[in-house]
């Protein structure tokens, strides 16, 4: 059975020989899926200044995009490479 609460998970894990490891794998996995949801900063910045600097008017919410979705655009809308 799956729960929902996440203390009552964390107390089954205590309980599993391994559970400190699995704990740190779901820990780990947590993070990752916040750095992919998260788009970096810089590219944000880049974008919004191409954007800017084009006049574009009916941009997209760079915030809400993934990094590989920005840099599409920044490709798509720059006369020169601005990323790596």
């Amino acid at each position: 059975m799956i729960t929902q609460n996440p203390l009552s998970l964390l107390d089954k894990l205590s309980k599993h020989p391994r559970g400190l490891e699995l704990a740190y794998l779901v820990y780990q996995l947590h993070q990752d899926s916040q750095r992919h949801t998260q788009p970096e900063p810089r590219l944000v910045a880049i974008a919004l200044n191409l954007a800017k600097r084009q006049g574009i008017k009916d941009r997209p919410y760079f915030k809400g995009m993934a990094n590989d979705e920005i840099r599409g655009w920044i490709a798509q809308h720059s006369p020169k490479q601005e990323i790596n």
